[in-house]
């Protein structure tokens, strides 16, 4: 399974409200700006984003991931814990767009990126200006001839799964967020398939027994 981080997307919709900072034009280049702190509850624990127009498989993806991450457990400690995680979960998700691409990609980023410091989560990470879900891949179709290629497994799950969807979030959440080192959780993967499926199993990995609740 191939799940790539490029540069020809479209841009998605359905952005959270935000502040003034978030909302300016952004710049070519990588820009710094300060975090929507009206993600973060009066408990200081982000809540979900409520969508009122998504497709019934994105938004299950989404509260699975959610509701793994608000939780203290591996999963949501190799994403920096369940505040930092579930942050940049919600400024990602909300951008996402589905749209049909070539089979063999699951998930597309790319444009101008824009990072991001919640001074309230601790959490810092990036947004892609476009930022796609592929209609025609392994999050949405499932593989009904076993000697077909595509669509892919992801990881250990099959195509169109719910747990390969939520696995498919995660990747992409890897790409998003910085680590305590300056560098991002997952490195680029681009056209490098051997590196996207290493960076899929790494996560899989980390996160396998929150994976395996999901039926």
């Amino acid at each position: 399974m191939s799940l790539w981080t490029s540069s020809i997307l479209s841009l998605g919709l359905f952005l959270l409200q935000t502040t003034q900072a978030q909302t300016q034009a952004i710049n070519a280049g990588p820009k710094s700006v300060p975090s929507d702190e009206s993600m973060v509850a009066s408990d200081d624990r982000p809540h979900p984003v409520v969508f009122k127009k998504r497709d019934w498989d994105l938004t299950q993806a989404y509260f699975d991931v959610f509701n793994i991450l608000s939780n203290e457990n591996p999963c949501s400690q190799f994403y920096g814990g369940p505040r930092p995680a579930t942050t940049a979960l919600n400024g990602f998700v909300s951008l996402v767009r589905s749209q049909p691409l070539t089979r063999e990609v699951s998930f597309q980023m790319g444009g101008t990126q824009r990072l991001i410091h919640s001074v309230a989560t601790g959490a810092s990470y990036r947004l892609f200006e476009r930022t796609m879900v592929n209609t025609n891949g392994s999050f949405y179709q499932r593989r009904v001839d076993p000697l077909r290629r595509f669509p892919s497994d992801v990881g250990d799950f099959a195509a169109g799964s719910r747990k390969a969807r939520a696995l498919i979030l995660l990747h992409e959440l890897g790409h998003l967020i910085q680590g305590d080192n300056g560098d991002w959780l997952l490195p680029d993967d681009g056209y490098n398939g051997p590196q996207s499926n290493a960076n899929t199993r790494r996560v899989q990995q980390a996160c396998r027994s929150q994976l395996d609740t999901l039926k």
